[in-house]
């Protein structure tokens, strides 16, 4: 995961005249998570000096918190052509591009903070999430192992590290950096769910059980938990277990096909072919193609 910088400035003004008031209090507003607001402020701030980084620069924040993205990178880019050595604007431009999909763009952008500061464990992180969404997983896992290196608490690091390890097909590497991340942040829903992936790729399904279930307890919104839960424990012969975990899974998505498929399956192994019918069906009907090959082999 991508990690923003907080604002530059840390006060909050009760009556704003100049740009400097503005920019306090913009800052404020962002605090209380009055997005708009905050844009507003530093625009005001703007306008009183257009040559103030630190108004850009926190525009370009409060844009990207708002998810205007494309806002936060000319604001950013403005930013740096005012001071180029804000090397939060770099990393944060970094940011933005990579949620707009411009990896390389944030490889780059985040490189240019770690030559002003190669002492920030974060911007090491960041770089190589970006690495890692473009496929250079080596890349990413030795900024992962340099961010650990500069703060081994950095539970984020580890996890992304995993991650890393995990899509280059090294899966027990993968679980014990998950561990290590579990080790220093036990509430960290993404690690026990990410270890529990990487003990399916091992062919472990009892351990990702037990992981999913703890990502659950932690976060029972995370849905791609539930489908990967009823898939290991489909895998141990728990098909009522599934089916279950399915049953929650369309609570929240009700749209979704591949778990009325995968409903289907877990119902058909279980001997309920009338309930497998009416889930292949449904499945069907919201554009899986797999459904309708079962349904023929089915009679229907």
């Amino acid at each position: 995961m991508l990690i923003a910088a907080f604002f530059l400035l840390h006060a909050a003004v009760a009556v704003a005249r100049t740009a400097d008031e503005y920019i306090e209090l913009g800052i404020a507003q962002g605090h209380e998570g009055k997005v708009q607001e905050a844009i507003d402020s530093f625009s005001r701030a703007i306008m009183l000096d257009a040559k103030n980084a630190g108004a850009w620069y926190n525009r370009g924040l409060a844009k990207s918190l708002g998810g205007d993205f494309r806002g936060a990178v000319a604001d950013y880019s403005r930013a740096v052509e005012l001071d180029s050595r804000l090397l939060g604007a770099y990393n944060n431009r970094g940011f933005a591009k990579a949620a707009l999909g411009d990896f390389r763009g944030a490889v780059a952008d985040i490189s240019k903070a770690i030559a002003l500061d190669p002492s920030v464990p974060e911007f090491y992180n960041n770089r190589g999430t970006a690495k890692s969404a473009l496929g250079d997983y080596k890349g990413a896992i030795a900024d992962y192992t340099r961010a650990i290196k500069l703060n081994p608490l950095l539970a984020g690091a580890f996890n992304n590290r995993g991650l890393a390890k995990n899509l280059a097909g090294d899966p027990q590497a993968a679980i014990a950096d998950f561990t290590l991340a579990l080790e220093r942040d036990q509430r960290y829903d993404a690690a026990w769910y990410n270890r529990g992936n990487a003990r399916v790729a091992t062919g472990d399904y009892q351990g990702a059980v037990d992981d999913y279930n703890k990502a659950l307890i932690l976060n029972t919104g995370l849905v791609e938990a539930y489908n990967n839960r009823a898939y290991a424990k489909a895998a141990l012969g728990n098909y009522q277990g599934a089916v279950d975990d399915m049953n929650r899974l369309l609570q929240l998505r009700p749209g979704n096909a591949e778990a009325y498929y995968n409903r289907g399956i877990a119902k058909k192994q279980l001997g309920d072919i009338r309930g497998a019918i009416e889930d292949f069906r449904k499945a069907a009907s919201l554009g899986d193609r797999l459904s309708g090959d079962v349904l023929r082999e089915l009679g229907q």
